[in-house]
């Protein structure tokens, strides 16, 4: 498997070194079981070109965030994941695993959204009270899509059974499936909805209120409107904007402890290079605000 390029921003070893870094990014160019378009398997090579693009002085919280180090681990090679699979994404588990007992904050970049089993995973060992802010157009709670468990499109539905104490809580969504509501009104699971044609009257601090102390973020780019995120292979019209997605990152990571997250279902468009520096770009922001007081920006900023 191929390195791509060395480090997110093409940073020097001062801030790129494991030994500085408090971020770890961790490339998973992960794609077998994508429904309608393809390409998810080129996300993490595109965002990490064109975060060499991305300005290193963030003009809303007046600091240079990448200051904090951000390590770029080589990308994770993962075995297609089947029915059969006894451990499904084990590569992942092990890769992050030992970035979180490590004191580092692992940003995961896909890929396919079913890599995110195997990230929650090695959060729940370590937080038994982990939660999941998921931001995506689709509920993805089937207990199976088109004979796999382990589906994109079954990924909440597998996290969320695995969970020590299952919370959940999805913005954006704007697609579901009659199978998804008919088990959703007989288990009555622990998962919030806060529906995209609703966005116009949320109230970010009660999303985030709906969440433990500790947090898994995992945001699939087709949360955001196609408008501004065409290159994904399952768009939905209505999603959230931009605005309103730094809004709500900002918030967990200031009122909780996000202990890791990824950003999946990135499928590049040949030419079209705004999606994957908007996704680049959306990774620093988190990691801005992840560390906002560590890095000295005062409560006014945020």
């Amino acid at each position: 498997m191929e390195d791509f390029h060395s480090t997110y921003f093409a940073l020097p070893d001062e801030f790129s070194s494991p030994e500085n870094a408090s971020v770890a990014i961790v490339p998973v160019p992960y794609e077998a079981t994508t429904s309608y378009g393809k390409g998810t398997s080129k996300g993490p090579e595109a965002v990490l070109k064109a975060s060499e693009q991305v300005e290193l002085f963030d003009d809303e919280l007046w600091v240079e965030p990448y200051k904090v180090g951000i390590q770029t681990l080589s990308p994770v090679k993962i075995e297609p994941v089947t029915a059969e699979s006894e451990d499904p994404f084990r590569e992942l588990r092990q890769v992050v695993a030992p970035v979180i007992e490590f004191g580092k904050f692992p940003v995961i970049i896909g890929g396919e959204h079913s890599l995110s089993l195997g990230a929650v995973a090695a959060c729940a060992d370590k937080y038994p009270d982990l939660s999941i802010l998921h931001v995506d157009a689709h509920a993805d709670c089937r207990a199976s899509y088109d004979g796999n468990p382990y589906s994109h499109a079954s990924v909440m539905y597998h996290i969320y059974k695995g969970l020590p104490e299952p919370l959940v809580t999805q913005v954006g969504i704007r697609n579901i499936s009659a199978e998804e509501v008919a088990w959703m009104e007989e288990e009555k699971p622990r998962i919030n909805i806060f529906w995209a044609r609703h966005q116009e009257k949320w109230n970010f601090h009660e999303i985030v209120s709906t969440l433990s102390e500790n947090v898994y973020l995992t945001i699939d780019v087709d949360g955001l409107d196609p408008s501004i995120m065409p290159s994904t292979g399952t768009p939905e019209p209505g999603g959230m904007g931009w605005y309103q997605l730094m809004e709500l990152i900002k918030l967990v990571c200031v009122r909780k402890n996000v202990v890791a997250a990824d950003v999946v279902e990135l499928s590049p468009i040949s030419n079209l290079n705004a999606p994957d520096f908007l996704t680049a770009k959306l990774i620093y922001k988190l990691i801005g605000y992840k560390f906002a007081l560590e890095l000295g920006v005062t409560k006014r900023y945020l």
